[in-house]
């Protein structure tokens, strides 16, 4: 089948779904050509929601530019397809509830993988605090399991998230948007403190292994209930599995670049924003410039901070722009030169309190008993430690943790791949988290248009979260120019 037919076949089931989503306007604008600048709309940046805006707005006859400053599609999504298994370094999986991603996919004929098979491996983790190795038999009456006595059995990274689904204010993802819900707009140490818990529980509940913020300080606990609302409501809904693309997540990425008109500009690293005449101008650092009549930017604000803006942007906007945060994430891809796991008799998978951080093992659906390679999560402060370090030296500090942890895998650990979104000028850290007071301050602020300018990402969107969060947000995007005629 040809990428047109796959098109024309897949158009009217996308548009029914959309317009199933409440957005019934796409069925009534005629497509409409438009030449008052060199392009219709330009997009900044190629992730997720940048692509799926341009492609939204060619389908409605939009002429549409999309500048990338890095070499490749993908933003914040990305699959190490030298490693066998195609394991994600970002993007890792999403739910069989991500109607927007899931039909993305089935529109290029991507086929989807179930990870259902996988989940028992996934959830099976060693646990070591201060160095020791923890059994499971033993966690629930250990020194160091200072959580409630009815969570006792709970791991420490299972202990705060099926607390807060218990006393989750938010009926709806969405609402936390809403000003009545601004009281929770506190950090996640404040609430758990709050709630009785001591700082010891705190550190071994939330800060350990870090998945939000850098502390239970410096997050906002109504995030987190918007995070905790969006996965019980897809759990509700019945869409209790995740899914992977088969080849990797980036193929979505790649498929909505491909199918548009014109390619996308790699190595566009835009510098300025011009939106005070009759057209909108963005210069990029190697002397180029484009003209539109509409921008939607799809950059995270720890990058756009950078570019100038001409007319500023003033008042909450800005100051989100300013100090909305990204997490600061590290993956090291590891390959087994054998199963150093049936030595030791531990699961491959590990929890830990140091720089080997947490360890998840890739398999695949189809034999999951197989372990293709290892990957480790290395999130907050781990992170921002392993920065300050030379790649490699950082690298084998993290190795050096795992063997030290269990000696089974000395010399059995081959470096495949290592990634720091924080170094990475052009995300600076991954997924946005909000810090106690900004969703009061300026959260419903951050997705207005400036003048010509629009704005998505995964940082602007509101019921959704992670890649549907992404396409939600260039939804929105491309809906607000469409109402513009």
């Amino acid at each position: 089948m040809t990428k047109s037919s796959k098109k024309n076949k897949y158009s009217d089931i996308r548009r029914t779904l959309l317009k199933a989503m409440g957005y019934a306007p796409i069925l009534s604008f005629p497509n409409i050509i438009r030449s008052k600048a060199s392009t219709d709309v330009l997009i900044i940046g190629a992730g997720l929601s940048g692509l799926y805006a341009a492609n939204l707005l060619e389908e409605e006859g939009y002429k549409v530019t999309v500048l990338e400053a890095d070499k490749r599609v993908g933003g914040r999504v990305l699959t190490q397809k030298e490693i066998p298994g195609n394991p994600e370094t970002g993007g890792t999986a999403f739910g069989s509830g991500y109607a927007r991603v899931i039909d993305t996919a089935n529109r290029f004929g991507i086929n989807l993988i179930d990870l259902k098979p996988v989940i028992p491996y996934f959830r099976e983790r060693t646990l070591s605090l201060g160095g020791e190795i923890i059994p499971k038999e033993e966690w629930p009456s250990h020194p160091r399991n200072v959580l409630p006595d009815e969570f006792r059995n709970l791991p420490p990274n299972a202990f705060f998230h099926t607390f807060l689904g218990s006393n989750n204010p938010l009926s709806a993802p969405q609402e936390w948007m809403n000003e009545d819900q601004f009281i929770h707009d506190i950090s996640v140490h404040e609430w758990l403190n709050k709630k009785g818990f001591s700082d010891e529980l705190v550190d071994l509940a939330y800060n350990l292994n870090i998945s939000h913020g850098y502390s239970a300080k410096d997050v906002s606990v109504l995030m987190l209930m918007f995070v905790n609302a969006f996965a019980a409501s897809q759990s509700r809904l019945g869409f209790q599995t995740s899914l992977v693309a088969d080849g990797g997540n980036i193929r979505i990425a790649e498929e909505m670049a491909n199918n548009l008109k014109h390619e996308v500009l790699l190595n566009k690293e835009v510098t300025s924003i011009d939106l005070s005449q009759d057209s909108a101008k963005v210069s990029c650092d190697d002397g180029t410039s484009f003209s539109a009549d509409r921008i939607i930017c799809s950059l995270p604000f720890s990058v756009l901070e950078g570019i100038s803006i001409y007319p500023k942007i003033m008042g909450p906007q800005s100051q989100a722009i300013k100090s909305l945060k990204s997490q600061k994430i590290n993956m090291l891809h590891l390959v087994p030169k054998k199963p150093f796991w049936e030595s030791d008799g531990m699961s491959p998978n590990m929890y830990t309190d140091q720089l080997a951080g947490m360890i998840l093992s890739q398999r695949q659906a189809s034999s999951p008993e197989k372990v293709d390679s290892l990957t480790v999560w290395l999130r907050g402060p781990i992170a921002e430690r392993l920065d300050r370090m030379d790649q490699n030296e950082a690298i084998a500090s993290v190795i050096q943790s795992i063997e030290d942890l269990r000696p089974s895998a000395k010399g059995q650990l081959e470096v495949a791949a290592y990634h720091s979104w924080f170094l990475n000028p052009y995300s600076k850290g991954d997924w946005a988290y909000w810090a106690p007071g900004q969703i009061k301050e300026f959260g419903r602020e951050i997705s207005k248009p400036h003048h010509r300018l629009h704005f998505c990402g995964e940082h602007t969107a509101i019921a959704n979260r992670g890649m549907e969060g992404a396409l939600e947000s260039g939804e929105r995007a491309f809906f607000e120019i469409l109402d513009l005629g």
